[in-house]
């Protein structure tokens, strides 16, 4: 979705060559990653203010005609646990113990399909994570607090950014708890995501919006509730 960073970059490569001949019409090792680190977001919970703990350890189940398959690439796991632990980091996940990715063959399963169990979370006194949006650029990560929030070079949006190439007021993302849209504010310049200008659009995460001379990086994080 969005920004592909480093770590994804590659194993886009490692997926679109090595992988791309024999994996026409089975599950790609990408989805893979992405089950993990969905079942890692939804097993994640808060110890204390400042600590948030995810599964440490993960079993994919397959099919037996894509376990045969996925077996003959001995650097897919390493490329899959690098993807998952990126993910961790950005989400300020912390893990109980060593992060440990396998796969196993489910004869219950057909073609393309994905089981994901995970395991190594369990703790006493445990709350729920919210997830937050949050813009990042310029180095720094600014969680946004609002339904909606204007970003611009006046001092009038709510997030001030300091580039004359923007509009006083040029977009605006809405959140509505779970799902966000970025909406361009009559800009002079406009609003572009992947090289196009936008008018408005649905927001997913790690989306980049380029707007002025600055690239913006919408992220959804992980909170615990309690102020950084």
């Amino acid at each position: 979705m969005g920004l592909i960073d480093k770590f994804e970059k590659r194993i886009e490569r490692f997926v679109n060559g090595a992988f791309s001949k024999a994996f026409k019409s089975q599950i790609q090792p990408v989805e893979l990653a992405s089950a993990v680190k969905a079942k890692m977001d939804k097993g994640a919970a808060v110890v204390d203010r400042d600590r948030i703990l995810a599964p440490n350890a993960y079993v994919i189940k397959v099919s037996e005609s894509d376990y045969a398959r996925l077996i003959q690439h001995g650097s897919l796991i390493s490329e899959i646990t690098k993807q998952v632990s990126n993910h961790a980091k950005k989400q300020r996940y912390q893990f109980a113990e060593e992060l440990e990715i396998k796969i196993e063959a489910l004869a219950s399963l057909g073609l393309g399909q994905v089981q994901v169990s995970a395991s190594g979370s369990k703790s006493e006194n445990v709350a729920a994570v919210s997830w937050k949006p949050a813009l990042d650029f310029g180095g720094k990560r600014y969680l946004l607090a609002k339904p909606r929030t204007t970003v611009g070079r006046d001092a009038t949006a709510d997030l001030q950014v300091d580039d004359t190439g923007l509009s006083r007021t040029h977009f605006a993302i809405i959140w509505d708890g779970s799902n966000a849209t970025v909406e361009d504010l009559g800009s002079t310049n406009g609003t572009k995501v992947a090289g196009t200008k936008i008018s408005s659009m649905s927001l997913p995460a790690d989306t980049v919006i380029e707007a002025g001379r600055t690239s913006f990086v919408f992220r959804v994080v992980a909170s615990n509730g309690g102020s950084k």
